[in-house]
């Protein structure tokens, strides 16, 4: 062997070959006669100089022609990555059509799940802001009857639940009360002439802690000082350009006229907007401890222990080391002590429950959590939404698996040639994994954009304004990137080992695929793709098919037609409301496209009194049951156009109104133990100490959506509501009947702003989480079919590439166009019907699962089936048919050319 210091005595010439072609085999970079690929073919002279190229490397190697410093270098895993990236690249240019469908499939599906994943995360975040956030609770007082299930009432703690619960419990460092301001109030700046209407959610009494509990920080003001004033204010930001334009509205005047506690308050504080993802939401923070002393002219509390105080919602912070379920054991103990007395006199048990702050987004129940809850979300689609994600992704993967494979043929001899001149399987792996990672890496990129354009269109559907902000965390892109990189060998792995494990002399000397079949694993994820398509068109399906079913039942009451106006709250003389609201009320029946005219504290859709302890009179306390109580004025029964079974509405001129009058539904019948409708009529039932009488019986209707089921309503008659006014219209001329409503309203309730809304429109947005949810269904829906049918396309391309010789014999021999389609697509079409009989469980079992949310709910029936499998099937055809065609219009000379 030749010592290395004859190094400097080499040829160039051989040692250049030796930097191009050591190790990595790279022949392509030798100019282009010596490795001459056209049309898959290598010329023979090809051939020639690669092995001549092999044997001068292993030269080199035995006679140390080059030295072990040259070696080592051109060894470098380093060098060897960068050739696989430089080739992977030119792979993917050389083959544009094919590149650009593989990168668009996985983009588009990694785009579709990290708009999904910023969905997930937004939902999850409500609160988050919050500093001591693990240690925030709220109170809620699970009320349990002797013979029904609890019902938890996070607004009904009471105003001294919080005092008795810091003094008596060490652990609780503070506490927090929140109340509405109940019927809503208008609010003024005198200065500005500006008078708005505000609802009752968008204005909260606060305790002092409010702002330190709470992370709202002000953009004015300073949250130690804001709530010193019993008659002080803290507004948002919104609410300063609405009420003071450009001015600076601290030390300003507000002037808050009717509800709970009217007067001038001084603005203390402006707040930042307020984080879209918490679920406190408001526009207004006054004084708890105005409240206690001035609400409702200074009752608010001269009539109350603390203990029983409707609306009251309680937050407490406790100590980092404490002991929750011993803190929650010492509330039950605190509760006991001073409702024991109560509870026995009503029959009912009570348990506090501990509720952590960041679980009241996903885990309230929105049909007990009406009060400050807003927008409640639902952990059961969170989890739906991240498989979905889950599944498009695989799909995405699924894709380029078969792409890879697809195209396995015209990279056959290729590795052919390179397995010829010394390369190792294992290099071979790295190389075809190389090309995986870079696919999914360039089309990790375009998802980031992807996903960044698609979230303004789940924003319009959800109704929500929230950014990308995933990019903003750094777990994030850790995350992600893990996400590419095992994304890439799990992907890139099938179509690795497949392409290396080629016989060179089979692949250089014409050797053929095996055919369609043979590859079990292609064929299983093409079922996995349909099984997924019909599962996800089945359950789109089904969610649309109960939301029309909700829309289109009877409700048992007539909403059609009906206005509803929002009831006056300022500049009222109590002394003669009732007559005033009488009087009212007939002035507007006096049009001719009035049919009738009733108020009420609540209208279908809006809410309703919860009644707990309700009973038959004379029945045992633990016989009480639970009702729902809505305060109605005269003629309400006829304005809804309710059925009465038996008695009839009570007249407001009637000399018999005591005790009070209620009319209750079929249901109420049935709970309280009154036997019959006609039996029911002149019963008295029992509750919070006072008696009302049956006056009427009617058909069950639907205050609320048919997710609730029939439940038992009493409808309590009062001369004085004045909540809402429901009018019955023709709507032949709305605006006539409009200006009417308005002319009477101004004269009878001057300053008073005139708020109207159509009942039918407010009652179907009990439905909006409803159609959000499928309206994000679908939209997934479409992108996984999408990404399935490029996949499809992939497989009848590979399919038609493998049998295109015999095509062209059967062309020869007079087959029809028709025939080899029908040759060409009959494969998919039974891998179609396989997986219709594994999803036809899956939506069954999923279906039920989620029409559990639902009292009254659509059934399964064959279209639930036939129409997801109709559309697959369609597009299944569209696309096998497409391809189909142009292999069997190909030329059959062309189709049996020798390669």
């Amino acid at each position: 062997m030749m010592p290395s210091g004859n190094k400097r005595n080499t040829p160039k010439v051989a040692d250049w070959l030796l930097s191009k072609f050591i190790s990595e085999n790279l022949l392509e970079e030798f100019y282009g006669d010596l490795l001459e690929i056209y049309d898959g073919r290598i010329s023979t002279r090809g051939r020639v100089y690669a092995n001549m190229m092999y044997w001068i490397d292993i030269l080199h190697l035995i006679f140390g022609f080059a030295s072990f410093k040259t070696f080592k270098r051109q060894n470098n895993p380093f060098v060897m990555h960068k050739h696989y990236l430089i080739v992977s690249i030119r792979n993917l240019a050389q083959t544009k059509l094919y590149s650009f469908v593989n990168i668009l499939s996985l983009a588009i599906g990694m785009g579709a799940a990290l708009t999904i994943f910023q969905y997930i995360y937004f939902e999850l975040s409500y609160d988050k802001m919050h500093d001591n956030l693990e240690n925030i609770y709220r109170i809620s007082i699970d009320k349990i009857q002797p013979k029904g299930d609890p019902y938890p009432y996070p607004y009904e703690t009471g105003y001294a639940v919080g005092v008795a619960a810091k003094s008596e419990i060490p652990e609780i460092d503070q506490y927090v009360r929140l109340h509405k301001y109940s019927g809503g109030a208008t609010i003024s700046n005198s200065d500005q002439n500006k008078t708005f209407s505000e609802d009752a959610l968008d204005i909260l009494f606060v305790d002092k802690p409010f702002l330190k509990v709470f992370y709202f920080p002000l953009k004015l003001g300073k949250a130690e000082s804001a709530f010193n004033d019993k008659f002080s204010i803290v507004i948002t930001e919104q609410m300063a350009q609405k009420y003071f334009g450009s001015e600076n509205p601290m030390g300003k005047i507000l002037t808050v006229s009717g509800g709970v506690s009217p007067g001038s308050y001084t603005v203390t504080g402006i707040l930042d907007p307020l984080p879209l993802n918490s679920h406190l939401q408001f526009n207004f923070l006054l004084p708890l401890e105005n409240y206690m002393e001035y609400g409702w002219g200074g009752a608010a509390t001269k009539n109350d222990d603390g203990w029983s105080s409707p609306d009251i919602t309680t937050y407490i912070t406790i100590e980092k080391s404490a002991d929750i379920d011993l803190v929650n054991k010492k509330l039950n103990v605190l509760i006991n002590k001073y409702r024991n007395e109560k509870n026995l006199h009503e029959g009912i048990i009570e348990k506090a429950s501990l509720q952590p702050v960041g679980e009241i987004h996903l885990k309230s129940d929105p049909d007990v959590d009406q009060g400050l809850v807003r927008n409640n979300g639902n952990s059961l689609d969170i989890t739906f939404f991240f498989i979905i994600a889950f599944f498009i992704v695989i799909i995405a993967w699924v894709n380029y698996i078969n792409l890879s494979t697809a195209r396995s043929i015209h990279r056959a001899k290729e590795v052919g040639v390179r397995k010829s001149v010394g390369a190792l399987r294992k290099q071979l792996i790295s190389q075809f994994l190389t090309e995986a990672i870079v696919v999914n890496s360039i089309s990790a990129c375009l998802a980031i954009g992807i996903a960044a354009l698609a979230l303004p269109f789940v924003n319009d559907i959800i109704q929500k304004e929230f950014d990308f902000t995933l990019v903003e965390l750094p777990m994030f892109w850790i995350g992600y990137t893990t996400f590419i990189i095992l994304g890439s060998l799990l992907s890139g792995f099938f179509p690795a080992f497949i392409l290396s494990s080629f016989k060179p002399i089979s692949m250089i000397g014409g050797y053929k695929l095996p055919k369609p079949g043979t590859f079990s694993l292609r064929s299983g994820l093409l079922t996995f793709q349909f099984l997924i398509s019909l599962f996800l068109i089945s359950a789109t399906y089904l969610v649309y098919k109960q939301i029309t079913f909700m829309k289109s039942q009877e409700l048992g009451m007539d909403i059609e037609q009906i206005l509803v106006l929002k009831g006056p709250e300022v500049n009222l003389d109590r002394s003669n409301l009732e007559s005033v609201l009488e009087a009212f009320r007939k002035k507007i029946a006096d049009h001719h496209s009035i049919l009738a005219v009733a108020a009420s504290s609540s209208v279908p859709g809006k809410g309703y009194n919860t009644g707990l302890g309700i009973r038959k009179l004379g029945d045992p306390a633990d016989a009480d049951k639970f009702g729902r109580v809505v305060f109605s004025g005269f003629g309400l029964p006829e304005a809804y156009n309710l059925e009465f079974l038996a008695g009839k509405s009570p007249v407001q001129d009637r000399s018999d109104l005591s005790p009070v009058p209620v009319v209750i539904n079929e249901e109420a019948v049935h709970t309280f133990g009154l036997s019959t409708p006609e039996n029911a009529i002149q019963e008295q039932l029992f509750f919070k100490g006072d008696t009302f009488k049956i006056a009427g019986v009617v058909r069950n209707f639907h205050w609320h959506s048919l997710a609730d089921a029939h439940t038992p309503y009493l409808l309590e008659f009062y001369g004085d509501c004045r909540s809402y006014f429901s009018i019955k219209m023709n709507l032949s001329n709305t605006q006539e009947s409009l200006t009417h409503i308005e002319s009477v309203y101004n004269s009878f309730f001057p300053g008073n702003a005139f708020e109207y809304f159509f009942l039918e429109d407010e009652f179907n947005r009990q439905y909006q989480s409803d159609v959000q949810f499928g309206n994000l269904f679908f939209l997934f829906t479409v992108l996984a079919i999408f990404i399935a049918s490029v996949g499809l396309f992939a497989l009848v391309s590979y399919s038609a590439t493998l049998r295109i010789k015999e095509i062209g014999v059967r062309k020869i021999l007079g087959a029809s166009t028709s025939s080899l389609m029908i040759l060409l697509s009959k494969e998919y079409l039974r891998l179609l019907m396989f997986a219709s009989i594994f999803a036809i469980p899956a939506v069954l079992f999923w279906g039920n699962s989620w029409l559990n949310n639902y009292a009254f709910k659509t059934g399964f029936s064959a279209e639930l089936f036939i129409f997801p499998l109709g559309i697959l099937t369609g597009i299944s055809l569209s696309t096998v048919g497409y391809r189909a065609l142009r292999a069997a219009r190909t030329n059959p000379v062309d189709s049996l050319r020798t390669d």
